[in-house]
Protein backbone atom coordinates (compact mmCIF):
# COMPACT_ATOMS: atom_id res chain seq x y z
CA UNK A 1 0.00 0.00 0.00
CA UNK A 2 2.89 2.48 0.77
CA UNK A 3 4.52 1.41 -2.19
CA UNK A 4 1.42 2.18 -4.38
CA UNK A 5 1.24 5.80 -2.67
CA UNK A 6 4.78 6.37 -3.60
CA UNK A 7 4.21 5.52 -7.38
CA UNK A 8 0.74 7.79 -7.49
CA UNK A 9 1.60 11.05 -7.71
CA UNK A 10 0.90 12.71 -3.93
CA UNK A 11 -0.87 15.92 -3.53
CA UNK A 12 2.17 17.61 -2.32
CA UNK A 13 3.91 16.98 -5.64
CA UNK A 14 0.76 18.45 -7.65
CA UNK A 15 0.56 21.68 -5.47
CA UNK A 16 4.55 22.33 -6.35
CA UNK A 17 4.42 22.21 -10.10
CA UNK A 18 0.82 24.60 -9.47
CA UNK A 19 2.86 26.88 -7.39
CA UNK A 20 5.41 26.65 -10.09
CA UNK A 21 2.69 27.78 -12.72
CA UNK A 22 2.09 30.45 -10.72
CA UNK A 23 4.79 31.93 -9.84
CA UNK A 24 5.69 31.60 -14.01
CA UNK A 25 2.72 33.62 -14.41
CA UNK A 26 3.88 36.36 -11.94
CA UNK A 27 7.45 36.77 -13.89
CA UNK A 28 5.79 36.89 -17.49
CA UNK A 29 3.48 39.71 -16.56
CA UNK A 30 6.24 41.50 -14.44
CA UNK A 31 8.07 41.33 -17.65
CA UNK A 32 5.47 42.42 -19.62
CA UNK A 33 5.04 45.23 -17.24
CA UNK A 34 8.74 45.43 -17.94
CA UNK A 35 8.77 46.56 -21.61
CA UNK A 36 5.29 48.47 -21.67
CA UNK A 37 7.88 50.68 -18.54
CA UNK A 38 10.49 50.59 -20.94
CA UNK A 39 8.34 51.88 -24.02
CA UNK A 40 6.95 55.00 -22.21
CA UNK A 41 10.06 55.87 -21.41
CA UNK A 42 11.56 55.56 -24.97
CA UNK A 43 9.13 56.78 -27.21
CA UNK A 44 9.58 55.64 -30.55
CA UNK A 45 9.84 51.72 -29.13
CA UNK A 46 7.57 49.38 -29.97
CA UNK A 47 8.59 46.02 -28.83
CA UNK A 48 5.83 43.70 -29.81
CA UNK A 49 3.21 45.89 -28.20
CA UNK A 50 1.84 49.92 -28.25
CA UNK A 51 1.21 50.66 -24.32
CA UNK A 52 -2.32 51.57 -23.35
CA UNK A 53 -4.36 51.84 -20.21
CA UNK A 54 -6.18 48.17 -20.82
CA UNK A 55 -2.97 46.44 -20.61
CA UNK A 56 -2.63 48.10 -17.24
CA UNK A 57 -5.65 47.39 -16.07
CA UNK A 58 -5.03 43.86 -17.84
CA UNK A 59 -1.64 43.25 -15.79
CA UNK A 60 -3.52 44.71 -12.24
CA UNK A 61 -5.89 42.08 -13.08
CA UNK A 62 -3.40 39.17 -13.66
CA UNK A 63 -1.77 40.39 -10.55
CA UNK A 64 -5.18 40.25 -8.27
CA UNK A 65 -6.07 36.50 -9.51
CA UNK A 66 -2.84 35.37 -8.82
CA UNK A 67 -2.82 36.72 -5.25
CA UNK A 68 -6.46 34.61 -4.87
CA UNK A 69 -5.18 31.76 -6.67
CA UNK A 70 -2.07 31.11 -3.33
CA UNK A 71 -4.98 30.87 -0.32
CA UNK A 72 -7.03 28.70 -2.49
CA UNK A 73 -4.00 26.44 -3.48
CA UNK A 74 -3.70 25.69 0.37
CA UNK A 75 -7.36 24.92 1.16
CA UNK A 76 -8.27 22.87 -2.46
CA UNK A 77 -9.18 19.03 -2.05
CA UNK A 78 -8.72 18.41 -5.57
CA UNK A 79 -5.68 20.09 -7.16
CA UNK A 80 -6.07 18.44 -10.60
CA UNK A 81 -9.78 20.25 -11.10
CA UNK A 82 -7.71 23.66 -9.35
CA UNK A 83 -5.04 23.19 -12.13
CA UNK A 84 -7.85 22.67 -15.02
CA UNK A 85 -9.46 25.91 -13.95
CA UNK A 86 -6.49 27.73 -14.00
CA UNK A 87 -5.51 26.54 -17.28
CA UNK A 88 -8.47 27.74 -18.72
CA UNK A 89 -8.32 31.13 -17.27
CA UNK A 90 -4.81 31.47 -18.66
CA UNK A 91 -6.17 30.66 -22.11
CA UNK A 92 -8.61 33.38 -21.59
CA UNK A 93 -6.35 35.81 -20.34
CA UNK A 94 -4.36 34.96 -23.18
CA UNK A 95 -6.83 35.69 -25.62
CA UNK A 96 -7.34 38.88 -23.87
CA UNK A 97 -4.55 39.82 -24.21
CA UNK A 98 -3.69 38.83 -27.98
CA UNK A 99 -6.78 41.18 -28.23
CA UNK A 100 -5.22 43.86 -26.57
CA UNK A 101 -1.93 43.83 -28.32
CA UNK A 102 -3.37 43.86 -31.50
CA UNK A 103 -5.41 41.21 -32.66
CA UNK A 104 -4.31 39.28 -35.86
CA UNK A 105 -0.75 41.01 -35.55
CA UNK A 106 -0.09 40.64 -31.81
CA UNK A 107 3.13 38.40 -30.71
CA UNK A 108 1.71 37.00 -27.50
CA UNK A 109 -0.18 34.25 -29.61
CA UNK A 110 2.79 31.83 -28.59
CA UNK A 111 1.90 32.15 -24.75
CA UNK A 112 -0.78 29.64 -25.81
CA UNK A 113 2.35 27.03 -26.22
CA UNK A 114 3.55 27.71 -22.89
CA UNK A 115 0.10 27.51 -21.45
CA UNK A 116 0.00 24.01 -23.62
CA UNK A 117 3.55 22.88 -22.07
CA UNK A 118 2.22 23.58 -18.39
CA UNK A 119 -0.64 21.65 -19.01
CA UNK A 120 1.19 18.92 -20.53
CA UNK A 121 3.65 18.84 -16.97
CA UNK A 122 0.91 19.24 -14.55
CA UNK A 123 -1.74 17.35 -15.97
CA UNK A 124 0.06 15.19 -18.56
CA UNK A 125 -1.80 14.05 -22.15
CA UNK A 126 -5.44 14.59 -21.28
CA UNK A 127 -4.77 18.31 -19.65
CA UNK A 128 -2.38 18.87 -23.22
CA UNK A 129 -5.05 18.18 -25.34
CA UNK A 130 -7.66 20.30 -23.55
CA UNK A 131 -5.47 22.88 -23.27
CA UNK A 132 -4.31 22.91 -27.05
CA UNK A 133 -8.29 22.75 -27.45
CA UNK A 134 -8.96 25.71 -25.67
CA UNK A 135 -6.40 28.09 -27.08
CA UNK A 136 -7.65 26.65 -30.95
CA UNK A 137 -11.08 27.58 -30.21
CA UNK A 138 -10.26 30.90 -28.39
CA UNK A 139 -7.97 31.73 -31.18
CA UNK A 140 -10.39 31.15 -33.83
CA UNK A 141 -13.08 32.89 -32.04
CA UNK A 142 -11.12 35.87 -31.77
CA UNK A 143 -10.03 36.13 -36.02
CA UNK A 144 -13.52 35.67 -36.79
CA UNK A 145 -14.98 37.79 -34.31
CA UNK A 146 -12.27 40.67 -35.63
CA UNK A 147 -12.45 39.41 -39.58
CA UNK A 148 -16.54 40.20 -39.55
CA UNK A 149 -15.66 43.36 -37.49
CA UNK A 150 -17.86 42.82 -34.28
CA UNK A 151 -14.58 43.42 -32.70
CA UNK A 152 -12.02 46.26 -32.91
CA UNK A 153 -8.41 45.17 -31.36
CA UNK A 154 -6.24 47.93 -30.44
CA UNK A 155 -3.83 47.89 -33.59
CA UNK A 156 -0.22 47.77 -33.86
CA UNK A 157 -0.21 48.67 -37.85
CA UNK A 158 -3.43 48.74 -39.00
CA UNK A 159 -4.94 52.05 -38.03
CA UNK A 160 -6.35 52.63 -41.30
CA UNK A 161 -8.66 49.39 -41.10
CA UNK A 162 -8.66 45.45 -41.55
CA UNK A 163 -7.65 44.30 -44.80
CA UNK A 164 -6.45 40.62 -43.79
CA UNK A 165 -8.66 38.28 -46.47
CA UNK A 166 -10.63 35.57 -45.53
CA UNK A 167 -8.05 32.87 -46.71
CA UNK A 168 -5.14 34.33 -45.09
CA UNK A 169 -7.50 34.66 -41.96
CA UNK A 170 -8.07 30.72 -42.11
CA UNK A 171 -4.64 29.60 -42.94
CA UNK A 172 -3.15 31.70 -39.69
CA UNK A 173 -5.80 29.80 -37.53
CA UNK A 174 -4.90 26.59 -39.30
CA UNK A 175 -1.32 27.01 -39.13
CA UNK A 176 -1.24 27.54 -34.95
CA UNK A 177 -4.27 24.97 -34.32
CA UNK A 178 -1.97 22.84 -35.99
CA UNK A 179 0.68 23.87 -33.78
CA UNK A 180 -0.99 23.76 -30.77
CA UNK A 181 -1.72 20.00 -31.22
CA UNK A 182 2.21 19.21 -32.36
CA UNK A 183 3.22 21.31 -29.09
CA UNK A 184 0.60 18.96 -27.10
CA UNK A 185 1.89 15.55 -28.71
CA UNK A 186 5.44 16.47 -27.96
CA UNK A 187 4.94 18.00 -24.44
CA UNK A 188 2.33 14.88 -23.45
CA UNK A 189 4.60 12.70 -24.93
CA UNK A 190 7.50 13.93 -23.24
CA UNK A 191 5.28 14.04 -19.87
CA UNK A 192 4.42 11.09 -19.69
CA UNK A 193 8.10 9.90 -20.43
CA UNK A 194 9.34 11.54 -17.44
CA UNK A 195 6.17 10.68 -15.55
CA UNK A 196 6.92 6.54 -16.37
CA UNK A 197 10.56 7.37 -15.62
CA UNK A 198 9.88 9.07 -12.28
CA UNK A 199 7.74 5.97 -11.63
CA UNK A 200 10.83 3.70 -12.14
CA UNK A 201 12.65 5.34 -10.30
CA UNK A 202 10.52 5.53 -7.43
CA UNK A 203 9.94 1.42 -7.74
CA UNK A 204 13.83 1.29 -7.92
CA UNK A 205 14.53 3.31 -5.31
CA UNK A 206 11.88 1.31 -3.26
CA UNK A 207 13.75 -2.00 -3.82
CA UNK A 208 16.87 -0.73 -3.38
CA UNK A 209 15.76 1.06 0.51
CA UNK A 210 13.84 -2.70 0.67
CA UNK A 211 17.05 -4.12 -0.26
CA UNK A 212 18.71 -2.45 2.20
CA UNK A 213 16.62 -2.88 5.01
CA UNK A 214 16.66 -6.57 4.60
CA UNK A 215 20.51 -6.22 4.13
CA UNK A 216 20.71 -4.51 7.72
CA UNK A 217 18.25 -7.20 9.05
CA UNK A 218 20.30 -9.83 8.34
CA UNK A 219 23.58 -8.44 9.77
CA UNK A 220 21.62 -7.06 12.46
CA UNK A 221 20.69 -11.16 13.17
CA UNK A 222 23.72 -12.71 12.80
CA UNK A 223 24.49 -15.01 15.87
CA UNK A 224 27.91 -13.65 15.45
CA UNK A 225 29.48 -10.40 16.14
CA UNK A 226 30.32 -8.14 13.10
CA UNK A 227 32.33 -4.89 12.56
CA UNK A 228 33.32 -2.84 9.71
CA UNK A 229 36.44 -0.45 9.85
CA UNK A 230 37.89 1.72 7.26
CA UNK A 231 41.52 1.87 5.66
CA UNK A 232 42.48 4.20 8.44
CA UNK A 233 41.33 1.20 11.22
CA UNK A 234 38.17 3.35 12.27
CA UNK A 235 35.29 1.50 12.93
CA UNK A 236 32.28 2.20 10.51
CA UNK A 237 29.93 -0.02 11.56
CA UNK A 238 28.74 -2.85 14.34
CA UNK A 239 25.73 -4.76 14.47
CA UNK A 240 23.71 -5.66 17.75
CA UNK A 241 25.52 -8.88 18.14
CA UNK A 242 29.17 -7.52 18.71
CA UNK A 243 27.38 -4.82 21.16
CA UNK A 244 26.11 -7.66 23.37
CA UNK A 245 29.34 -9.24 23.42
CA UNK A 246 31.72 -6.61 23.92
CA UNK A 247 29.02 -4.66 26.26
CA UNK A 248 28.95 -1.73 24.61
CA UNK A 249 26.86 0.68 22.35
CA UNK A 250 27.30 1.51 18.84
CA UNK A 251 27.54 5.32 19.89
CA UNK A 252 30.44 4.27 21.95
CA UNK A 253 32.31 2.72 19.05
CA UNK A 254 31.59 3.81 15.69
CA UNK A 255 34.33 6.51 14.85
CA UNK A 256 36.78 5.27 17.05
CA UNK A 257 40.18 3.08 16.58
CA UNK A 258 39.63 -0.31 16.23
CA UNK A 259 43.00 -0.61 18.20
CA UNK A 260 41.54 1.07 21.25
CA UNK A 261 39.24 -2.25 21.98
CA UNK A 262 41.92 -4.81 20.78
CA UNK A 263 45.48 -3.24 21.38
CA UNK A 264 47.14 -6.13 19.59
CA UNK A 265 45.60 -6.18 16.42
CA UNK A 266 48.23 -3.48 14.28
CA UNK A 267 50.07 -7.05 13.39
CA UNK A 268 46.98 -8.62 12.28
CA UNK A 269 45.21 -6.07 10.67
CA UNK A 270 49.21 -4.84 8.27
CA UNK A 271 50.44 -8.53 8.33
CA UNK A 272 53.60 -9.35 10.30
CA UNK A 273 56.98 -7.82 9.33
CA UNK A 274 59.34 -10.75 7.71
CA UNK A 275 56.01 -12.81 6.99
CA UNK A 276 54.56 -13.85 2.95
CA UNK A 277 50.97 -13.09 4.44
CA UNK A 278 49.22 -10.37 2.51
CA UNK A 279 47.38 -7.94 5.18
CA UNK A 280 44.48 -7.81 2.61
CA UNK A 281 44.16 -11.76 2.83
CA UNK A 282 41.47 -13.79 4.75
CA UNK A 283 43.13 -14.67 8.18
CA UNK A 284 41.86 -16.18 11.35
CA UNK A 285 43.14 -15.15 15.08
CA UNK A 286 41.98 -15.65 18.24
CA UNK A 287 42.41 -12.50 21.06
CA UNK A 288 41.27 -11.86 24.65
CA UNK A 289 39.01 -8.87 25.69
CA UNK A 290 37.98 -7.47 28.74
CA UNK A 291 34.54 -5.86 29.12
CA UNK A 292 33.49 -3.22 31.30
CA UNK A 293 32.96 -5.28 34.20
CA UNK A 294 36.59 -6.79 34.15
CA UNK A 295 35.47 -10.26 32.86
CA UNK A 296 37.82 -11.31 30.42
CA UNK A 297 36.96 -12.85 26.85
CA UNK A 298 38.33 -15.01 24.31
CA UNK A 299 37.13 -13.91 21.29
CA UNK A 300 37.44 -15.68 17.77
CA UNK A 301 37.83 -13.63 14.69
CA UNK A 302 38.36 -13.78 11.04
CA UNK A 303 39.04 -11.44 9.24
CA UNK A 304 39.04 -10.21 5.39
CA UNK A 305 39.23 -7.17 3.25
CA UNK A 306 35.96 -5.15 2.45
CA UNK A 307 35.99 -3.78 -1.29
CA UNK A 308 33.24 -2.01 -2.69
CA UNK A 309 31.59 -2.39 -6.44
CA UNK A 310 34.98 -1.61 -8.73
CA UNK A 311 36.91 -4.42 -6.07
CA UNK A 312 39.33 -1.94 -4.32
CA UNK A 313 39.82 -2.31 -0.80
CA UNK A 314 37.84 0.01 1.18
CA UNK A 315 38.88 -1.43 4.75
CA UNK A 316 38.29 -4.89 6.51
CA UNK A 317 35.57 -6.64 7.98
CA UNK A 318 35.58 -8.60 10.89
CA UNK A 319 33.42 -10.99 12.01
CA UNK A 320 33.76 -12.83 15.96
CA UNK A 321 32.21 -14.94 18.61
CA UNK A 322 32.71 -15.44 22.16
CA UNK A 323 34.60 -18.68 22.24
CA UNK A 324 35.37 -18.75 26.52
CA UNK A 325 33.22 -21.16 27.01
CA UNK A 326 34.82 -23.59 24.13
CA UNK A 327 37.88 -22.48 25.87
CA UNK A 328 36.85 -24.00 29.42
CA UNK A 329 35.12 -27.63 27.42
CA UNK A 330 38.86 -27.47 25.60
CA UNK A 331 40.94 -27.14 29.03
CA UNK A 332 38.17 -29.70 30.92
CA UNK A 333 39.07 -32.13 27.49
CA UNK A 334 42.39 -31.22 27.89
CA UNK A 335 42.07 -32.37 31.43
CA UNK A 336 40.22 -35.26 31.04
CA UNK A 337 42.93 -36.81 28.25
CA UNK A 338 45.58 -36.40 30.59
CA UNK A 339 43.48 -38.19 33.29
CA UNK A 340 43.03 -41.10 31.07
CA UNK A 341 47.02 -41.18 30.05
CA UNK A 342 47.76 -41.39 33.99
CA UNK A 343 45.18 -44.14 34.84
CA UNK A 344 46.43 -46.18 32.04
CA UNK A 345 49.94 -45.47 33.25
CA UNK A 346 49.00 -45.76 37.07
CA UNK A 347 46.91 -49.06 36.71
CA UNK A 348 50.26 -51.02 35.74
CA UNK A 349 52.96 -49.12 38.18
CA UNK A 350 50.67 -49.12 41.59
CA UNK A 351 50.80 -52.41 41.64
CA UNK A 352 54.43 -52.94 40.93
CA UNK A 353 54.83 -50.35 43.90
CA UNK A 354 52.12 -51.84 46.20
CA UNK A 355 53.35 -55.26 46.20
CA UNK A 356 56.99 -54.92 47.05
CA UNK A 357 55.53 -52.17 49.73
CA UNK A 358 53.59 -54.42 51.31
CA UNK A 359 56.74 -57.08 51.63
CA UNK A 360 58.46 -54.08 53.23
CA UNK A 361 56.16 -53.24 55.76
CA UNK A 362 55.61 -56.80 56.56
CA UNK A 363 59.14 -57.81 56.70
CA UNK A 364 59.50 -54.36 58.99
CA UNK A 365 57.55 -55.48 61.18
CA UNK A 366 58.31 -58.90 61.75
CA UNK A 367 61.83 -57.76 62.48
CA UNK A 368 60.27 -54.89 65.36
CA UNK A 369 58.91 -58.08 67.26
CA UNK A 370 61.65 -60.45 67.37
CA UNK A 371 64.78 -58.46 67.80
CA UNK A 372 66.19 -57.15 70.75
CA UNK A 373 66.68 -53.24 69.28
CA UNK A 374 68.33 -49.88 70.58
CA UNK A 375 65.69 -47.62 70.81
CA UNK A 376 67.27 -45.47 68.24
CA UNK A 377 66.48 -48.21 65.74
CA UNK A 378 63.44 -49.13 66.66
CA UNK A 379 62.24 -45.24 66.35
CA UNK A 380 64.19 -45.87 62.73
CA UNK A 381 61.54 -48.72 62.10
CA UNK A 382 58.63 -47.06 63.14
CA UNK A 383 59.47 -44.32 61.10
CA UNK A 384 59.55 -46.54 58.18
CA UNK A 385 56.39 -48.28 59.03
CA UNK A 386 54.75 -44.91 59.46
CA UNK A 387 55.81 -43.65 55.71
CA UNK A 388 55.34 -47.18 53.90
CA UNK A 389 51.65 -46.50 55.79
CA UNK A 390 52.01 -42.88 53.97
CA UNK A 391 52.93 -44.05 50.59
CA UNK A 392 50.50 -47.11 50.92
CA UNK A 393 47.69 -44.47 51.33
CA UNK A 394 49.33 -42.28 48.55
CA UNK A 395 48.82 -45.05 46.08
CA UNK A 396 45.46 -45.96 47.25
CA UNK A 397 43.90 -42.74 46.76
CA UNK A 398 45.91 -42.85 43.15
CA UNK A 399 44.00 -45.65 41.97
CA UNK A 400 40.75 -44.56 43.59
CA UNK A 401 41.36 -41.35 41.25
CA UNK A 402 42.72 -43.20 38.58
CA UNK A 403 40.67 -46.25 38.66
CA UNK A 404 38.35 -45.86 40.58
CA UNK A 405 35.46 -48.63 41.57
CA UNK A 406 32.14 -49.43 39.92
CA UNK A 407 29.69 -47.07 41.07
CA UNK A 408 26.93 -49.15 43.49
CA UNK A 409 23.71 -47.58 42.24
CA UNK A 410 20.96 -47.16 44.84
CA UNK A 411 18.38 -44.14 45.81
CA UNK A 412 19.50 -41.95 48.78
CA UNK A 413 18.68 -39.20 50.75
CA UNK A 414 21.37 -36.87 49.88
CA UNK A 415 20.54 -34.80 52.81
CA UNK A 416 21.03 -37.30 55.00
CA UNK A 417 24.64 -38.34 53.61
CA UNK A 418 25.54 -34.70 54.25
CA UNK A 419 24.29 -34.83 57.59
CA UNK A 420 26.37 -37.74 58.86
CA UNK A 421 29.56 -36.51 56.54
CA UNK A 422 29.27 -33.55 59.00
CA UNK A 423 28.81 -35.91 62.54
CA UNK A 424 32.28 -37.62 61.38
CA UNK A 425 34.16 -34.72 60.32
CA UNK A 426 32.58 -32.63 63.41
CA UNK A 427 33.91 -35.41 65.94
CA UNK A 428 37.02 -36.08 63.63
CA UNK A 429 40.37 -35.71 65.69
CA UNK A 430 41.66 -33.01 63.39
CA UNK A 431 38.85 -30.84 63.77
CA UNK A 432 39.27 -26.94 64.43
CA UNK A 433 36.42 -26.27 67.03
CA UNK A 434 37.32 -22.46 65.62
CA UNK A 435 35.45 -23.31 62.83
CA UNK A 436 31.75 -22.24 63.34
CA UNK A 437 29.54 -25.31 60.93
CA UNK A 438 26.02 -23.49 59.28
CA UNK A 439 24.00 -25.97 57.66
CA UNK A 440 20.85 -24.64 55.06
CA UNK A 441 18.83 -27.75 53.82
CA UNK A 442 16.00 -25.93 52.31
CA UNK A 443 14.61 -28.92 51.23
CA UNK A 444 15.09 -32.50 52.85
CA UNK A 445 14.50 -35.58 51.05
CA UNK A 446 16.34 -34.74 48.21
CA UNK A 447 16.64 -38.24 46.61
CA UNK A 448 19.71 -39.26 43.83
CA UNK A 449 20.88 -42.55 42.42
CA UNK A 450 24.41 -42.66 43.14
CA UNK A 451 26.97 -44.84 45.67
CA UNK A 452 26.33 -43.19 48.95
CA UNK A 453 30.42 -44.29 50.05
CA UNK A 454 31.96 -42.18 47.19
CA UNK A 455 29.45 -39.22 47.61
CA UNK A 456 30.65 -38.87 51.07
CA UNK A 457 33.94 -38.91 50.16
CA UNK A 458 33.31 -36.01 48.33
CA UNK A 459 32.37 -33.79 51.07
CA UNK A 460 34.61 -35.27 53.55
CA UNK A 461 37.48 -33.72 50.83
CA UNK A 462 35.67 -30.61 50.40
CA UNK A 463 35.26 -30.47 54.17
CA UNK A 464 38.81 -31.07 55.34
CA UNK A 465 40.05 -28.74 52.30
CA UNK A 466 37.86 -25.90 54.15
CA UNK A 467 39.28 -26.70 57.53
CA UNK A 468 42.99 -26.33 56.33
CA UNK A 469 42.08 -23.48 54.50
CA UNK A 470 40.58 -21.74 58.02
CA UNK A 471 43.59 -22.66 60.30
CA UNK A 472 42.25 -19.57 62.46
CA UNK A 473 39.03 -20.42 62.31
CA UNK A 474 36.47 -19.54 60.57
CA UNK A 475 32.59 -20.96 58.69
CA UNK A 476 31.92 -23.56 57.25
CA UNK A 477 28.63 -23.14 55.37
CA UNK A 478 26.75 -26.12 53.45
CA UNK A 479 23.84 -25.65 51.37
CA UNK A 480 21.51 -27.84 49.57
CA UNK A 481 18.35 -26.42 47.07
CA UNK A 482 17.03 -27.81 43.87
CA UNK A 483 17.48 -26.11 40.41
CA UNK A 484 16.56 -27.00 36.88
CA UNK A 485 18.65 -26.61 33.82
CA UNK A 486 16.06 -24.24 31.87
CA UNK A 487 17.73 -21.81 34.14
CA UNK A 488 19.44 -18.97 31.83
CA UNK A 489 22.97 -20.04 33.53
CA UNK A 490 26.43 -20.42 31.92
CA UNK A 491 26.78 -23.83 34.09
CA UNK A 492 24.21 -25.87 32.39
CA UNK A 493 25.87 -25.34 29.32
CA UNK A 494 26.47 -28.46 28.14
CA UNK A 495 22.70 -30.60 30.40
CA UNK A 496 20.31 -28.51 28.22
CA UNK A 497 21.29 -30.89 25.58
CA UNK A 498 19.21 -33.75 27.98
CA UNK A 499 16.64 -31.64 28.30
CA UNK A 500 15.09 -30.03 31.37
CA UNK A 501 16.82 -31.67 34.29
CA UNK A 502 16.28 -31.27 37.82
CA UNK A 503 19.56 -30.76 39.88
CA UNK A 504 20.14 -30.76 43.41
CA UNK A 505 22.44 -28.72 43.99
CA UNK A 506 25.33 -28.87 47.22
CA UNK A 507 27.00 -25.44 47.92
CA UNK A 508 30.28 -26.01 50.22
CA UNK A 509 31.35 -22.80 51.46
CA UNK A 510 34.58 -21.44 53.35
CA UNK A 511 35.37 -17.92 54.91
CA UNK A 512 39.27 -18.08 53.86
CA UNK A 513 41.97 -16.36 51.75
CA UNK A 514 40.43 -17.92 48.56
CA UNK A 515 41.95 -19.28 45.72
CA UNK A 516 44.78 -17.38 43.59
CA UNK A 517 44.53 -16.11 40.20
CA UNK A 518 45.66 -18.39 38.17
CA UNK A 519 45.51 -21.68 40.18
CA UNK A 520 41.52 -21.69 39.67
CA UNK A 521 42.10 -23.16 36.43
CA UNK A 522 44.36 -25.95 37.88
CA UNK A 523 43.04 -26.79 41.32
CA UNK A 524 40.96 -29.87 39.66
CA UNK A 525 44.20 -31.08 38.15
CA UNK A 526 46.09 -34.01 39.49
CA UNK A 527 49.09 -33.45 41.77
CA UNK A 528 48.33 -30.06 41.81
CA UNK A 529 48.47 -28.83 45.60
CA UNK A 530 49.26 -25.65 47.61
CA UNK A 531 49.21 -27.09 51.01
CA UNK A 532 52.76 -28.09 52.03
CA UNK A 533 52.77 -32.37 52.46
CA UNK A 534 49.56 -32.20 50.09
CA UNK A 535 48.96 -35.31 47.74
CA UNK A 536 46.84 -33.19 45.02
CA UNK A 537 44.59 -35.66 44.73
CA UNK A 538 41.62 -34.88 46.90
CA UNK A 539 39.93 -32.55 44.21
CA UNK A 540 40.91 -34.40 41.19
CA UNK A 541 39.15 -37.38 42.96
CA UNK A 542 36.24 -35.16 44.12
CA UNK A 543 35.76 -34.09 40.12
CA UNK A 544 36.66 -37.70 38.75
CA UNK A 545 32.89 -39.25 41.35
CA UNK A 546 30.88 -36.28 40.86
CA UNK A 547 31.64 -36.97 36.99
CA UNK A 548 30.80 -40.34 36.93
CA UNK A 549 27.60 -39.48 38.88
CA UNK A 550 26.95 -37.65 35.47
CA UNK A 551 27.36 -34.24 37.43
CA UNK A 552 29.41 -31.42 37.38
CA UNK A 553 31.43 -29.17 40.12
CA UNK A 554 32.31 -25.72 39.69
CA UNK A 555 34.35 -23.43 42.16
CA UNK A 556 33.67 -19.51 42.92
CA UNK A 557 36.50 -17.87 44.98
CA UNK A 558 37.95 -14.00 45.93
CA UNK A 559 40.60 -13.17 47.63
CA UNK A 560 40.48 -12.66 50.75
CA UNK A 561 36.25 -13.39 50.88
CA UNK A 562 36.02 -17.54 50.35
CA UNK A 563 35.84 -20.02 48.08
CA UNK A 564 32.32 -21.39 47.24
CA UNK A 565 32.27 -25.04 45.96
CA UNK A 566 28.93 -25.84 44.26
CA UNK A 567 28.36 -29.81 43.24
CA UNK A 568 25.29 -30.61 40.79
CA UNK A 569 24.00 -34.07 40.92
CA UNK A 570 21.11 -35.02 38.61
CA UNK A 571 17.71 -36.13 40.69
CA UNK A 572 16.80 -38.80 38.24
CA UNK A 573 19.92 -40.26 38.25
CA UNK A 574 21.66 -40.63 35.08
CA UNK A 575 24.98 -41.98 35.69
CA UNK A 576 27.50 -43.17 33.62
CA UNK A 577 28.36 -47.10 33.29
Amino acid sequence: MENHRRLSESREDKIKKVKVLVISRVIIITLLLSIILFIQLKKGVTLFITPNNLIYYFIAFTYFITLIYVPLLNKTKDVQKFAFVQHIVDVLLITLLIYLTGGIESFFVIAYIFSIISGSIILYKRGAYFIASMSSIAYGALLDLEYYGLINPLYNSLSSGYHYSSSYVLYRILVYVLAFFIVALLSSHLAEELRRKKKELIQKQDDYEKLEAFNRDIIQSLDSGLLTIDSHGKITSINRTAQRILSLDSGEMEQSHIQRFFPDIDETLFGKEGTSQKPNSYQRYETTFVDRRGKTLFLGFSLSPLRDNTDQVIGKTFIFQDITKFKEMEEQIKRSDRMATIGQFAAGIAHEIRNPLTSLSGSIQVLKEELELKESNRHLMEIILRESERLNNLITDFLLFAQPPGINKEEIDISQVIDETLQLFENSPGHNRAIKIVKELKRREISVLGDPHQLRQVFWNLFINAAQIMPNGGELRVELETVNSNESSSRFKGEKKRGMISFAKISVSDTGDGIKPGEKEKIFEPFFTTKEGGTGLGLAIVHRIVENHAGFISVNSQRKKGTTFEIFLPMEGILKS
